[in-house]
């Protein structure tokens, strides 16, 4: 659906000038489907709302990114970013554990039926978040470039103008990859082949969302005192760490599950100067192409990963957490060494100069 989806929803986005308008769209056409999952029996519906939930993202996101870019300068983006890190954590620390105990008290983790009212408290939630945007969120203005060109030479011009850009696209396709491989069984590893409950699942949340409190502000600043990227280079290390403890967390012994999310937690702290990199990366007038170029090639690879993931689970299920271990060593962490950093070597010949 997102590979469907990515050129209308790029287009859209270059050629909209509210976004504002075209952001709460999107949100309110989300709404539904919080409601529409909490009623949901059938797996065609649920197919469905999926669709809808895609549609839907499609036209916010990468409006979500401009407002959230145009926002804040390029000196302060690591603090802000760190900063709405903090105060968005805070809120999910207790989250989980709630969660937890909900499910817990309609019958445990056997039934769906467990699960219906979360996606009903969300949507109440949603509805009052999507009210005070309404009201409070600003408009943000920037200049555009006029083209006219054929929509593919449209969508695909910024990987030209951009410098960099193509290696930054082959690092996000190949980390889409490694983890969608693992995505539709993470919980399903822990579960089945851990031995992790309904409670540890909720600690891992909690702890890994407490981490992100307590590190996002001091994450940056260490990104802008050693470098963003460098910093962003040393997070790797914490999420090998945390795919280790998973690996060889014993059925006996399966809270060793929240350790490997408390390394999740650092490791996301720390990359907050890697997305501060990729946002001043790409210029405010290219943000629709370049979100119609990732939509496109992570749609693909969203529809093939899954499919050799389940391959590779009927053989071992850990195979799936060391091909993400050896995909991020060798292959993601070289890209993101490999990209140039641009804006530096101008800011350096603007100071030579």
């Amino acid at each position: 659906m997102m590979a469907i989806l990515a050129l209308p929803s790029g287009w859209l986005t270059d050629r909209t000038r509210n976004m504002k308008w075209l952001y709460l769209s999107g949100r309110a056409l989300s709404l539904p489907t919080f409601l529409l999952r909490s009623i949901a029996r059938t797996w065609p519906f649920c197919i469905l709302i999926e669709v809808w939930q895609a549609f839907s993202q499609r036209i916010m996101g990468p409006a979500s990114q401009i407002i959230w870019i145009s926002t804040l300068s390029d000196d302060d983006r690591v603090t802000g970013l760190s900063f709405h890190r903090m105060i968005t954590s805070i809120a999910g620390i207790a989250a989980p554990m709630i969660a937890a105990f909900i499910v817990t008290y309609f019958g445990g983790l056997e039934s769906a039926d467990s699960i219906r009212p979360l996606f009903f408290i969300q949507f109440i939630v949603s509805v009052f978040v999507f009210g005070l945007l309404v009201t409070q969120m600003k408009e943000v203005t920037f200049a555009r470039e006029r083209r006219e060109t054929g929509v593919f030479s449209h969508l695909f011009s910024v990987l030209n103008d951009v410098p960099g850009l193509k290696l930054l696209l082959l690092r996000q396709c190949v980390q889409t990859l490694i983890s969608h491989v693992r995505m539709p069984f993470r919980g399903l590893y822990m579960v089945d082949v851990k031995g992790a409950s309904a409670f540890i699942l909720g600690w891992r949340g909690s702890v890994s969302t407490a981490i992100t409190v307590c590190f996002s502000m001091p994450a940056g600043r260490l990104a802008d005192r050693f470098g963003r990227r460098r910093v962003a280079y040393f997070s790797r290390v914490f999420g090998w760490a945390a795919i280790l403890i998973t690996i060889f967390t014993p059925l006996a012994h399966p809270e060793y599950l929240i350790v490997a999310s408390l390394m999740e937690g650092l490791q996301t702290a720390l990359f907050i100067g890697w997305t501060a990199f990729d946002q001043e990366l790409i210029p405010l007038e290219g943000r629709g192409r370049w979100s119609g170029i990732t939509m496109l090639t992570h749609g693909i690879i969203g529809v093939i990963a899954p499919v050799m993931g389940g391959l590779i689970w009927n053989l071992n299920p850990d195979l799936i957490w060391w091909i993400n271990l050896i995909g991020d060593a060798f292959i993601v962490l070289p890209l993101m060494i490999m990209i140039p950093d641009i804006k530096r070597r101008k800011n350096q010949a603007a100071r030579e100069l």
